[in-house]
């Protein structure tokens, strides 16, 4: 019998867990939101068969095994120490938590219950990118010298809670750079990060107080070194989501190397890897074994963030 999930949240994100879930032949049991009309019409177009606002009452449900997080982080927490505490698999979005203090957290839940915390790092599950990380773990590049990174929406950027400071816990660092450092931790075997420097400019392209363009550097463990592009409204892109360059003794390579302008009907953010991310988290919850996307992946990307978001509030002082 296939695991029943239950999905929390109704927005883009909670689309795609819903149409990878159903990719792989698992049944989605219900869906919760804040907004009860938008989770019943939500469900109505995928064909779900509960929906409400009674988030507590569907992590609850029995038929329910993995409890799928796509709310405002500010709710990352909290949902997921209550679906581990019942005794439910979770995969939560990025950012796992709001600071580290609640990510250990929810870590120490997760190992009390025996339970997967998986934590939605979607960009180790696309052919590009594991593609490039076996080319350098081969040594086909040499020893990494230094990797550029890019986490910009060009034109846009987000509205409604993204933009809330309460809701989202900061800007364009904590949604889009994230993908960027985490993708280069990824390429480079995952190290640790040893220093974390960062300028971050808050409402330079857009209307918002949060940081909305920045600059990250990173001093990993192994040597190597990461600069991050990130922002919203930026006049331009350098690069993909997530995309990334890296440098070598031996040469260079990039995940998409020729990427802009896309091709027309090229879709970047695609359901396979989504699909392959929700996959590795069943089966990890069936063996025991972490998943590729784990909490430790989830902490460690947030820690660096941290980091940054305090190393430019002292450049600003």
């Amino acid at each position: 019998m296939s695991p029943g999930l239950a999905v929390l949240g109704y927005g883009f994100i909670a689309d795609l867990h819903v149409r990878a879930a159903r990719a792989l032949g698992l049944e989605v049991v219900g869906v919760a939101g804040h907004r009860g009309d938008r989770a019943r019409a939500f469900a109505v177009g995928h064909g779900i068969g509960w929906a409400g606002d009674d988030w507590t009452a569907l992590v609850a449900r029995p038929e329910v095994d993995l409890v799928v997080i796509g709310t405002p982080n500010a709710l990352h927490h909290p949902q997921a120490l209550a679906a581990l505490g019942a005794g439910k698999h979770v995969l939560v979005e990025k950012p796992m938590a709001f600071d580290l203090a609640q990510a250990d957290e929810m870590i120490a839940a997760a190992r009390a219950a025996d339970r997967v915390l998986a934590v939605g790092h979607m960009w180790r599950y696309r052919d590009e990118v594991v593609a490039l990380r076996e080319r350098i773990a081969a040594g086909e590049l040499g020893r990494i010298v230094r990797t550029h990174g890019w986490g910009v929406h060009a034109g846009w950027g987000p509205s409604g809670w993204f933009t809330d400071p309460e809701l989202a816990g900061g800007g364009a660092l904590i949604d889009m750079g994230i993908h960027a450092v985490d993708t280069a931790r990824f390429l480079l075997g995952d190290p640790v990060p040893v220093r974390v420097q960062a300028s971050l400019g808050h409402g330079e392209f857009g209307p918002t107080t949060l940081d909305d363009d920045g600059l990250v550097i990173i001093d990993w463990e192994s040597g190597a070194r990461s600069l991050v592009e990130l922002g919203w409204w930026a006049p331009r892109l350098g690069g993909l989501e997530a995309d990334t360059e890296v440098l070598g003794t031996g040469g260079a390579a990039r995940i998409w190397p020729d990427p802009l302008p896309p091709p027309a009907g090229y879709v970047h953010c695609d359901l396979p890897m989504y699909a392959a991310q929700m996959a590795d988290v069943v089966a990890a919850g069936a063996t025991g074994r972490a998943p590729r996307a784990s909490s430790e992946v989830g902490r460690t990307a947030l820690a660096v963030v941290a980091a940054a978001y305090r190393a430019a509030a002292g450049d600003r002082a």
